[in-house]
């Protein structure tokens, strides 16, 4: 398979791990993290050609250091005129296609899927099929209506990755217009002679944004499906992945115990980008009190330590609480480092704590809710909390439905009125797994049709709703290509959305978010890529999914958090610590 080698960036720590997930089950995704400070949509149009930010450079040490910037690639005007052959391919291979046509068995063209939206930092595209008999030579075309040539490209592989000089040129030079991408297959003798003729084209297009997709995830890996969860972590458009956090550099003995030195899973970024809160459980799902929260440094000398503002009184605390950690960028400076988590009895009373003051923790008042609290997301003006809101607890996590969506005001650490959301507060669905877009205005949640167990359930679908209420609009990434067999949504289990640091706004008037979610499409957990689009104010399209396939294709990948992580930039072909 043509897949290009492995790249990384550079991460940061912050609370919360499940330890269910930890049991080498399929994995939770992390609800906190909404982190920041409210940020306005970026202006692309006055903010440079890498939507305001340095490009960064794919290599580096495991200390995170400046940003690299450069002039970026040069545009392309044309695709070159003379085929790829890949190797392995007969160089003959352009008269084969000549043949006539048989007129059924295209291929199933995985990826791209018809209509995907990239960032225009995105990976190299990856054209992914499966055969319908036995071919065992393809041809892949693209097409760019301003473009006097197509490009064609011949190869005996189930996939072909974009060689990096043309999508380095394709990239700042074809957006917002689709490129349009057909394969065809046919069969070869031992011999060289054609034994099946071509195919029909399996046909699809691409768009590429006109904006970058910003900051750095950082996910929970169950590595080629064990039962110890770390945490890898990479940024968009770098071609591996790294680790960034395992129970061997939490150093810290405040941290890390003997018994409890197995699994770390659900997490969320701190606002600063340095550190992470997360679970730390043993290697099996032990009791209900064999695992805890805490928080750590994510790069540099201190990596696995703990912050240096979190007193030893608060991190006492925080390993007695439950739940996935929420930050808000409002509540993160000297006196005020408040996490928001859940109670240590699984009672779902939401807890804040101020990690730097010894003795400032208290619970967030929810007057008119009936039930318990969990998985809260914490808005980035610091003003709002969203929550499931239910009746059945485990592991710091919601576990049963039904569940419903509530917002609560922060009200300077008292709360207040309770109300659910519209649109995420069905009674014919359970909804949970919130996270504030990062100008606040969206919700993402994960919902079911009924009840049930919302551990990894099959059913679960990503959705995204107003803020403030309204009709909610089902993502279009839920859904696998048609042709792929055996997969179908409901029933490939899409959970645990999180949104990209920044949504930014083009010179074409639309707000570009993102949004990276697990999905078990090809039969274990893995993580995909959403776009949404907005003009002022109203949604124009959700998009369909795009697979990150830096990620290890043999590991169990979920629970992913996207934010601005202080992690280095991956050297590629690399996949673990430097």
């Amino acid at each position: 398979m043509n897949v290009p080698s492995r790249v990384f960036s550079p991460v940061i720590l912050a609370l919360g791990v499940s330890l269910a997930g930890c049991a080498g089950v399929t994995g939770r995704a992390s609800t906190g993290g909404a982190a920041g400070a409210a940020r306005p949509p970026v202006d692309a149009s006055s903010a440079g050609a890498t939507g305001g930010r340095p490009s960064v450079g794919t290599g580096g040490s495991r200390d995170a250091g400046p940003a690299v910037v450069d002039s970026g690639p040069a545009p392309i005007t044309d695709f070159p005129p003379d085929p790829i052959i890949d190797p392995g391919a007969p160089s003959n291979a352009p008269t084969l296609f000549t043949t006539a046509p048989r007129s059924s068995g295209a291929p199933c063209l995985l990826q791209p899927e018809p209509g995907t939206l990239m960032p225009r930092n995105w990976l190299r595209p990856l054209f992914q099929y499966t055969r319908a008999a036995d071919e065992n030579l393809f041809e892949i075309t693209l097409t760019v209506p301003s473009f006097a040539h197509p490009l064609v490209i011949y190869t005996t592989a189930m996939s072909y990755t974009l060689p990096k000089a043309i999508w380095d040129g394709l990239r700042v030079s074809v957006n917002d217009q689709p490129v349009a991408v057909t394969v065809r297959a046919l069969t070869l003798s031992g011999t060289g002679t054609v034994q099946n003729p071509p195919s029909p084209p399996a046909m699809a297009d691409f768009t590429i944004a006109p904006v970058d997709a910003p900051g750095k995830i950082v996910y929970w890996a169950l590595p080629s499906g064990g039962a110890d969860g770390i945490l890898r972590g990479f940024g968009v458009g770098e071609e591996g992945v790294e680790d960034v956090l395992t129970s061997s550099t939490l150093v810290s003995p405040a941290i890390n115990t003997a018994q409890n030195d197995g699994c770390i899973g659900c997490h969320s970024a701190t606002p600063d980008g340095l550190s992470v809160g997360f679970q730390l459980g043993p290697h099996d799902n032990g009791s209900p009190h064999t695992f805890y929260d805490s928080i750590a440094q994510i790069s540099g000398a201190a990596l696995g330590q703990v912050p240096s503002y979190v007193t030893t009184a608060q991190l006492a605390v925080i390993r007695m609480l439950r739940g996935i950690p929420a930050y808000s960028r409002s509540h993160w400076s000297m006196g005020d480092h408040v996490v928001l988590l859940m109670d240590g009895d699984n009672q779902g009373q939401l807890l804040w704590v101020n990690l730097d003051t010894d003795g400032e923790q208290g619970t967030v008042a929810r007057t008119g809710d009936p039930g318990g609290a969990a998985e809260a997301t914490f808005s980035h003006d610091g003003t709002q909390i969203v929550y499931v809101s239910g009746n059945s607890f485990a592991d710091g996590r919601f576990s049963y439905g039904p569940g419903d969506l509530y917002a609560v005001p922060y009200g300077n650490r008292a709360g207040g009125t309770a109300q659910k959301v519209t649109g995420a507060a069905d009674p014919g669905y359970t909804e949970y797994y919130p996270a504030f877009s990062p100008d606040d205005a969206y919700l993402a949640f994960t919902r079911f049709q009924g009840t049930g167990d919302s551990y990894s359930n099959p059913q679960a679908e990503v959705l995204v709703v107003p803020a403030g209420g309204g009709t909610a609009t089902r993502f279009g990434a839920n859904d696998p290509p048609a042709c792929q067999s055996g997969a179908q949504s409901p029933g490939v289990t899409n959970d645990w959305a999180k949104w990209s640091p920044e949504a930014t706004t083009a010179a074409n008037g639309k707000t570009y978010y993102w949004v990276v979610f697990s999905s078990k499409r090809s039969g274990h957990a893995q993580l995909y890529l959403a776009a949404m689009t907005v003009t002022a104010g109203t949604i124009d399209a959700t998009y369909p999914a795009l697979y990150l396939w830096n990620q290890p294709a043999t590991d169990d990948n979920h629970t992913p958090s996207w934010d601005d992580y202080q992690i280095p930039s991956i050297t590629i072909g690399y996949v673990g610590r430097r």
